[in-house]
């Protein structure tokens, strides 16, 4: 019992601070009435009457003593009638509760932003997939869809680049949006024909920074072969910003690495290898990890690194079920006016 009592709490306690104000209230009102009553009684009784003394008039004036001894007693019932039902009310509404079973912990949660080279360069096909020649970019669509296969309930993001930045679809968990969009890249048709990933990393970090909430830190996956970059900007120093503000920078290298993969067609696109040495000083500059996607197993290294190196939680206080328990002071609100209706009845009975 005792426990029981400890657990309960109030969702309302200025109801109850309240309660003296009722009572304060509720006894200047018996008061005022129960005055006003006896003077308009007395005022009736001594109009046009004459007054004459009983022979016995002083066993009157005992009987209307006790009468008034009685009256005083009724009155205090009636208050303290009125004062339990008002106690009653205002417990009721303080919204008593208590507290049930803790509710399950908020589950684990990513956070990734994949930044997408569309240059030029993505038109090379410098892999071979079951003996075809691919170009970069059909890469591309295939890891950015080997992850969002891979990391259900997270919210992912597309950023696209090459000259400019653009965001693509923001952070979202809606993957069949994703997966649509994803169908729409096209190798140098959005944003230019070179590519800039020191723009498009800061053009990330700053859409990013003003909406990111309190613990939110969201993981940079940049995928480019960084072939001659436009120097506007280094993206090295870049990356440096983004591990600065606490966030986390993978480079994952798309195309070949050495000419030995060039093909041997007439192209007036001059053939450039991935830059290696370049994505991995981003990498580790922005904190994170360099990979090459050039086979299924070297993708399915970077998805489990990201599942379990880049997993947040949500910090919040432990959350309990609220079992209300308000119907109870008011159910017997209603049984105490009930029984006060009833209570005359049957004294009139016996």
């Amino acid at each position: 019992m005792q426990n029981l009592l400890t657990n309960i709490q109030l969702d309302n306690p200025l109801a109850l601070w309240l309660l003296p104000l009722s009572l304060a209230v509720l006894s200047l009102t018996l008061y005022f009435f129960s005055r006003h009553v006896k003077s308009w009684a007395s005022l009736y009784e001594s109009q046009g009457q004459q007054h004459y003394r009983h022979p016995l008039a002083s066993l009157l004036a005992k009987k209307q003593t006790s009468t008034q001894t009685k009256t005083s007693s009724g009155a205090i019932k009636k208050w303290l009638t009125y004062a339990i039902l008002l106690g009653l009310l205002h417990l009721g509404l303080a919204q008593p509760y208590r507290l049930g079973e803790k509710l399950p912990a908020p589950p684990q949660y990513r956070d990734i932003i994949f930044l997408v080279d569309t240059s030029v360069s993505m038109v090379l096909r410098d892999y071979l997939v079951q003996g075809q020649r691919t170009d970069r970019m059909s890469m591309v669509k295939s890891v950015l869809q080997h992850f969002i296969k891979g990391l259900p309930g997270s919210r992912l993001s597309l950023i696209i680049f090459s000259e400019q930045a653009y965001t693509l679809v923001p952070l979202t968990t809606d993957h069949e949006l994703l997966e649509f969009q994803l169908q729409r890249l096209q190798a140098a048709s959005l944003t230019g024909r070179r590519t800039d990933p020191g723009n498009a990393l800061l053009y990330t970090l700053n859409t990013l920074t003003p909406h990111l909430q309190a613990g939110e830190k969201p993981v940079l996956v940049l995928l480019t072969d960084a072939s001659r970059p436009v120097r506007n900007i280094d993206p090295r120093g870049a990356a440096t910003l983004i591990k600065q503000k606490g966030l986390r920078l993978h480079t994952i290298a798309m195309g070949a690495g050495s000419d030995a993969a060039k093909e041997n067609t007439v192209s007036s696109l001059i053939y450039q290898p991935a830059n290696f040495k370049l994505l991995q000083e981003i990498a580790k500059a922005g904190g994170g990890e360099f990979f090459w996607a050039d086979s299924q197993n070297s993708l399915n290294q970077v998805l489990q690194n990201i599942k379990t190196s880049e997993k947040q939680y949500i910090k919040l206080e432990p959350v309990f079920i609220k079992i209300p328990l308000y119907y109870w002071p008011l159910l017997a609100a209603l049984f105490w006016i009930m029984f006060w209706q009833i209570l005359p009845l049957v004294r009139l009975g016996s």
